[in-house]
């Protein structure tokens, strides 16, 4: 781990370097992190950087332990499947609710952050282009506490399954693809096109996070279903 920072970026930086680790991989679930020599290595004060540990595990990227180390979080595809459900049963509603309030220049975002994504190479501007894209398309509704929660999703375990799946260079291809889809549905205004779109992308990327986790198909934990 060669990231040094300053005392003066406090938290949110730290987190932000201990976030990217544990999103690529170069800090793996169940490894340890230990305060004191963590604090050594990066050149930074411990209170800051208990405090980026305690902002990791809100978003379930770390596990807080009594009396012993923190590790990173161990992957949970149920945990995986959760969040999905909720964007497949909010992100449809949303962007229904957001199609007649585009603009042209709302478009024209969308469609910026989607041409970019057909040239991106690097799987973690990959997963902040994937974001970027669905808050946008969703950005014109007016249910901003649901469009709140959507935002939230996009961290923490989502983020991190994002990151391992678009590594295969074939799935680039398939999310810009399916963005595009989505998106010229709601261009055209055609409401349930676009949302049969957006649950169809929901539930191919649960499978394709599924798959990468290692879990076989189980019906029980398609997001459409309640988890037992």
């Amino acid at each position: 781990m060669k990231e040094f920072l300053n005392y003066g970026d406090g938290p949110k930086a730290i987190y932000e370097v201990l976030k990217r680790q544990i999103i690529s991989g170069e800090l793996e679930a169940g490894q340890e992190l230990k305060i004191m020599p963590l604090a050594k290595e990066m050149d930074i004060s411990i209170v800051p950087l208990r405090e980026a540990i305690r902002m990791l595990a809100a978003e379930k990227l770390v596990e807080l332990r009594p009396r012993r180390s923190p590790i990173i979080a161990r992957l949970d595809v149920r945990d995986l499947v959760e969040m999905n459900q909720i964007r497949g049963a909010l992100e449809p509603i949303i962007l229904a609710d957001a199609i007649a309030r585009h603009s042209p220049e709302t478009l024209a975002e969308c469609h910026d952050i989607l041409k970019r994504t057909a040239s991106i190479k690097d799987p973690w501007e990959m997963v902040e282009l994937n974001k970027a894209f669905h808050l946008a398309l969703l950005g014109p509704s007016r249910l901003k506490r649901s469009l709140d929660i959507i935002a939230d999703q996009y961290d923490g375990i989502a983020r991190l399954t994002q990151y391992r799946v678009i590594t295969h260079k074939d799935q680039l291809g398939k999310l810009h693809d399916e963005h595009a889809l989505i998106l010229d549905a709601a261009q055209s205004g055609d409401v349930v096109s676009a949302t049969n779109e957006m649950k169809i992308h929901i539930d191919q990327a649960t499978e394709r996070a599924r798959r990468e986790l290692g879990e076989p198909h189980d019906p029980a934990l398609s997001y459409g279903s309640p988890v037992a």
